[in-house]
């Protein structure tokens, strides 16, 4: 009997054990609800937000968040899909086919098709639609150069038709098909189809304010991740997620970019909590502590910077032996050390290191060399007789640079660095940020010297020499025109093979450096802070990333960990 009982004891423990054994884990907690917000600390408005009429990092960041072109980059560089699920390219390579994906919507729900992108390319070539800059990105499209030459000429409407008619940009809804015709064989117009000149602003707004449609929230249908929820000019614009987006909704229910123009504000300003990305400069890098370095990223940036950039139209500049002299002139180790802090480079060449083609050790006659800037004027009429600079010969003297106590003392330095070679006075011309960069985009405004540069749209040589310093292309902000650079360029931009290309884009490079139409100081670095709250900026930078860290990279999966935030962080 007691056998029995044991026995019995025994397997109720067994089962007793069991039971416990088969019980469920705990479950985790779930993770607090609650907005996702990426608060944004920026610093300069932009000027435009139209995609056809923007250049600027400034104005393009804004516009990747709310449109899309035909194709997609991402933060390394790769070219994919976008708009467009599949494109291909003729065995001739004088035309590419876009196919646009099935469902395409705007963020309010509207379809979408190849006529959208049509409607995009035409418009971006359209001769009443004044104000482009990126316009000769399309310059290699079948007929665009004649559309291009009439801009602001008031052209019959009749005589538009006729050469749209030959435009090389044909749109067939049925197949969902854009057709791309181009008057060469070019390899790389993939590229070009993921620029913001392709973005589809939705005709009925354009035509309803054409001057400023973009300036309002409502004027964007946009088709990327975000959609404008609210512009107020010169201070804060804020985007919300897309539920249309083909992607998918984006993790990140809203991205405020609030604009503070003063680096020292927007850096305090992220201590305490009020954003929660920001820039790092050359005024604030020293302030990075030791508490804040696990939040801190830096990294290199295909960027060139021009210092001085040179209005090619103003006397004396107009004189390629000056521009020469103010480069021999220009302390670039000197202005690195002492005012960037040791953010960035010096540099002599305009391609940077890193990007195909660059030629970084290549020699120039426009190398730092104080007495040699003397010696270069004086050879060249703008001396004394008793071999110093003539500073009535040279004229009026002038700097233009965006108005901040920071900025003050970086061309105070500039300022100083030139009288003290040259002894002749230069003028110190503070202005309103983004007033400078409209002032830029003419050349009957762009200041006689400022500090300009260019950040990489595309790693390829064509984004750094063709896209710029063309005629046509943003050479003309700085009066400048060789048009034997031009054709170089455009025998690089028709050699197919990529390593033969190379040559000729260097070889192009060549020539514009002995021309010298801006002075290269320096490549620079990007560096910001990020608060350990965010998921993917840190993880996804890029050397394009010259406004905010992870600009390039897939924004519609970036996140927040609500269990990280602090106790100010936004409710709703």
């Amino acid at each position: 009997m007691k056998k029995f009982i044991v026995l019995a004891v025994v397997v109720l423990a067994l089962a007793i054990i069991a039971t416990a054994c088969a019980q469920p884990e705990p479950t985790k907690p779930a993770a607090p609800a609650g907005v996702k917000v990426l608060r944004l600390a920026r610093a300069t408005y932009p000027d435009v937000l139209d995609p056809q009429k923007s250049s600027y990092g400034i104005e393009i960041e804004m516009l990747k968040l709310c449109y899309e072109g035909l194709t997609a980059i991402d933060n390394k560089g790769n070219i994919g899909p976008g708009a467009a699920d599949k494109y291909t390219l003729a065995p001739d390579g004088k035309s590419m086919v876009f196919h646009i994906r099935d469902g395409l919507k705007r963020a309010d729900g509207t379809a979408m098709n190849a006529s959208d992108y049509e409607y995009a390319l035409k418009r971006e070539v359209d001769p009443y639609t004044l104000g482009k800059q990126y316009t000769d990105m399309v310059h290699d499209i079948k007929g665009a150069d004649a559309l291009i030459a009439l801009e602001g000429k008031k052209p019959a409407q009749a005589d538009v038709d006729k050469l749209y008619a030959a435009y090389g940009v044909k749109a067939d809804d049925a197949k969902r098909e854009l057709t791309v015709s181009f008057e060469n064989a070019i390899g790389y117009w993939h590229y070009i189809a993921y620029t913001w000149v392709t973005y589809p602003p939705l005709k009925k707004a354009v035509d309803a304010a054409p001057d400023n449609w973009w300036s309002k929230a409502e004027g964007h249908a946009c088709n990327g991740p975000f959609k404008v929820q609210s512009i107020e000019e010169g201070k804060r614009i804020v985007y919300v997620a897309n539920a249309n987006y083909w992607r998918g909704k984006p993790k990140l229910d809203r991205i405020e970019a609030t604009y503070i123009v003063d680096e020292v504000q927007r850096f305090e300003a992220y201590k305490k909590g009020e954003f929660d990305e920001v820039d790092v400069t050359s005024a604030t890098l020293s302030s990075v502590t030791d508490a804040l370095k696990p939040e801190f990223v830096r990294y290199a940036a295909a960027n060139t910077t021009m210092l001085p950039a040179f209005n090619n139209s103003r006397k004396p500049f107009d004189d390629k032996n000056v521009r020469i002299a103010f480069s021999q002139a220009f302390d670039r180790e000197g202005f690195i050390r002492d005012v960037q802090k040791g953010i960035g480079k010096a540099y002599l060449r305009w391609i940077p290191p890193g990007v195909p083609g660059a030629q970084p050790d290549a020699k120039g006659d426009y190398a730092t060399d104080p007495a040699k800037a003397v010696q270069t004027l004086v050879k060249n009429g703008y001396g004394t007789a008793d071999g110093k600079v003539d500073c009535a010969k040279l004229g009026e003297l002038k700097i233009s640079y965006a108005s901040t106590a920071v900025n003050k003392l970086r061309f105070e330095f500039v300022a100083a660095n030139f009288q003290k070679v040259f002894g002749c006075p230069i003028v110190l011309d503070p202005v309103d940020s983004t007033v400078l960069t409209a002032m830029t985009k003419d050349v009957k405004t762009n200041p006689q010297m400022a500090r300009q540069g260019w950040i990489q749209d595309y790693p390829h040589p064509n984004n750094w020499l063709s896209i710029y310093w063309k005629c046509a292309a943003f050479a003309k902000r700085y009066g400048y025109c060789n048009q034997a650079l031009d054709a170089q360029m455009a025998k690089a931009d028709q050699t197919l093979d990529f390593a033969a290309s190379l040559k000729e884009y260097q070889k192009a490079e060549d020539m514009l450096m002995a021309d010298l139409p801006g002075s290269p100081a320096y490549y620079n670095e990007a560096l910001y802070l990020v608060k350990p709250w965010l998921i993917g900026l840190k993880e996804n930078t890029g050397s394009s990333d010259l406004e905010w860290a992870g600009e390039w990279g897939p924004v519609w999966t970036y996140d927040v960990d609500l269990t990280k935030v602090p106790a100010d962080y936004p409710k709703k």
